[in-house]
């Protein structure tokens, strides 16, 4: 008995389809069909050669032949409705490869690609909870689907799991161990995780974190660099989670990786925005990275235009989804009640949806006008904007969270401002020009900006003279040893840097009577300093952790340190005006960038000049010579607290009318 000639033609087409000769292919399942019309096998084989060839009707005609064939004859369909699925997702139709995949998991409810194509339909529409019951049916038969894994994590972070995301992502990198996305993605899910236990409690949540989120973040970017090893921005994102970690060996390695990738190719390097101020010193590096990462991640911006002053008064909007009980309102509520209403109208544009904060409220309070544009697409918010015909926009974000610029990217107004919110350049096209200060930017350092830089007479940050004078807490309540000397540095963790903390313990070595008082709420962070502490042979008891609380214990607590200490190359900013406006003097380091120059500036606008150090050298003999001389100190004290209604960093009344002074040289074209 011959074989079976339909079955040679079949064997043979398949041989010259992977030998990679679709024309040959096609012949012999034509002639198969030739012999015989109802062969579902070579029905399917020719639709996936027609989808090859992007001629999708003919592909779909031919599954959805097959299908009929299937069934009619009683036979599984959910192979050729899969592939039916993907024809439909090719060309674009959700709904009818939705309904392919539902008929599937009708037919076999635990299939994996049918049940991940609909718990992707369904995290697209917004159905989170949808997602994860597809997710979950799809794993009980293939526990490590990658894409499944995935899917289930993109889904449980938009139902605000973040440590049950993380833990999704990090099975889909274990499945897929050659991915680097995949490590990417799981890295990144970690880190989320870490820092929305932290904000849970600071809003008053129960203390305590994921288990070992941050190592286990750690261990994903390294993998991701170990397979992609002249990739940037996977430097960038080991060097960013070690920094929080206070894993400084770790950070040092990936930073070295991250400063050959600039030197090797200056013109296609790219770090994402908060990383390149946070970790990078070298200026050009840092604006470099800044571009990079715009010309990929962000549309292109309109040109300006122009438009003629509209009237008597210049008119103002401030874009910004920090309208709040947020640190940028914390600092510029005054800065919108000041405004002179004879000769500026003010106009809100708030991202953010209301608080129910009392600072909420007093902000509505100072606008002449409030817009809330956080529910209106990108277009639609502008053309609010522009509605409103103003002469300038100042943005207050920058590249930070909740930032809009597709906003600003649509050109709203005739000039856009950035002020505030992000510490260094945007090299963004809808941005004209950055707010500054001589100190902040001197004139030599104006290359480190793609915008035009505006600089104020004084420090660019504004401070609210309206806020309390703190009451100090007792130090026994906050956990600090009664006549001790108090040395404090409430910057976030990752700005803290292996030579300032060397230079603290070299304090502490030196004066038994002092202690470091940090807001470090990163137990694996905790853990590092204090062995670091001890290896250098500091007891680990005089490091201080202080807990997260709300602002105003905050700035009463504060009053309790002897002296705040600054850092490089992100030092602090809100964190040393609070600081300030507490009593308590500033030791800071002059950096070479803009994230790094903020402390000199602060200290400018308070008469305190000689707390500037120039190089880390100098700030660890300045260190040593403040820790011993507790007179100097109580002489600073009492400047800071004498000084609040008269010191210029307090002074937000001079501030504002300087600003406004800014902004009119802006509308009418003097940048």
């Amino acid at each position: 008995m011959g074989a079976d000639p339909v079955r040679v033609m079949l064997e043979r087409a398949l041989a010259a389809e992977q030998a990679g000769d679709a024309g040959a292919a096609r012949t012999l399942y034509e002639q198969a069909l030739d012999r015989a019309p109802d062969h579902p096998g070579a029905l399917m084989r020719l639709a996936l050669l027609d989808q090859d060839a992007g001629d999708l009707a003919s592909a779909r005609v031919r599954f959805e032949r097959a299908l009929a064939i299937v069934q009619a004859a009683r036979r599984p369909a959910a192979p050729v409705l899969l592939a039916l699925a993907g024809v439909h997702v090719a060309a674009g139709d959700a709904a009818a490869a939705g309904a392919a995949w539902e008929r599937v998991v009708a037919e076999a409810p635990g299939e994996p690609t049918a049940r991940h194509g609909l718990a992707v339909l369904a995290l697209t529409a917004g159905d989170a909870a949808r997602a994860i019951e597809h997710c979950r049916a799809g794993l009980a038969g293939e526990p490590a689907h990658a894409g499944l894994l995935t899917t289930l994590g993109h889904a449980l972070r938009a139902t605000g799991a973040p440590a049950a995301a993380a833990d999704a992502f990090g099975a889909a990198a274990r499945a897929a161990p050659d991915s680097v996305a995949a490590w990417m993605a799981a890295g990144n899910a970690c880190m989320e995780a870490e820092l929305a236990q932290v904000q849970a409690v600071r809003a008053g949540g129960t203390d305590g974190e994921p288990a070992d989120a941050l190592a286990r973040a750690l261990t994903a970017f390294a993998r991701a660099a170990a397979l992609e090893p002249a990739a940037a921005a996977i430097h960038a994102h080991r060097a960013m989670a070690a920094r929080y970690a206070c894993d400084w060996p770790h950070a040092d390695s990936a930073l070295a990786a991250l400063a050959r990738g600039y030197a090797d190719d200056p013109a296609r390097f790219a770090c994402s925005p908060l990383m390149a101020v946070a970790l990078l010193a070298d200026p050009a590096a840092q604006r470099a990275g800044i571009a990079g990462w715009v010309r990929s991640a962000l549309p292109p911006a309109a040109a300006p235009g122009i438009v003629a002053r509209r009237g008597d008064r210049l008119r103002v909007g401030y874009l910004s989804s920090d309208f709040h009980d947020h640190a940028t309102a914390h600092l510029a509520a005054g800065l919108f009640e000041h405004h002179d209403r004879a000769r500026v109208e003010c106009f809100a544009y708030a991202q953010d949806a209301d608080d129910g904060s009392a600072m909420r409220r007093r902000l509505a309070r100072a606008f002449d006008h409030w817009r809330d544009v956080g529910a209106l697409a990108d277009d639609a918010a502008a053309r609010t904007i522009a509605g409103d015909a103003l002469d300038v926009l100042v943005d207050l974000k920058g590249h930070t969270h909740g930032a809009r610029p597709g906003i600003l990217a649509r050109r709203p107004a005739p000039v856009q401002l950035h002020y505030l919110g992000f510490p260094g350049t945007l090299a963004y096209g809808g941005i004209d020009a950055f707010v500054a200060d001589a100190i902040t930017v001197p004139a030599d350092c104006a290359a480190e900006f793609a915008e035009a830089v505006l600089r104020l007479p004084a420090c660019y940050q504004v401070n609210d003279s309206r806020r309390p004078a703190p009451a100090p807490a007792a130090r026994a309540a906050v956990g600090l040893p009664e006549r001790a000397l108090v040395l404090a540095s409430f910057n976030q963790t990752y700005k803290l840097t292996a030579p300032f903390f060397a230079a603290w313990l070299d304090a502490l070595r030196a004066h038994a009577d002092a202690v470091l008082w940090l807001n470090v709420p990163h137990e694996l962070a905790r853990a590092n300093l204090r062995a670091e502490a001890a290896r250098t042979g500091v007891a680990p008891e005089r490091i201080v952790f202080a807990p997260t609380v709300p602002q105003a214990a905050h700035m009463a607590r504060l009053a309790c340190a002897d002296l705040a200490l600054d850092v490089l190359p992100y030092g602090s900013h809100t964190t040393g005006s609070d600081a300030l406006w507490a009593g308590v003097p500033l030791l800071t380091c002059r950096g070479t960038t803009f994230a790094g120059r903020v402390g000199a500036s602060l200290l400018q606008a308070v008469e305190l000049p000689e707390l500037v150090a120039e190089t880390p050298a100098a700030y660890a003999r300045m260190l040593r010579d403040l820790c011993a001389d507790r007179t100097r100190l109580a002489h600073y004290r009492r400047h800071l607290e004498a000084g609040r209604a008269t010191l210029p960093l307090f002074d937000t009344a001079a501030f504002t009318l300087a600003f406004e002074r800014l902004l009119a040289d802006a509308a009418n074209g003097r940048t």
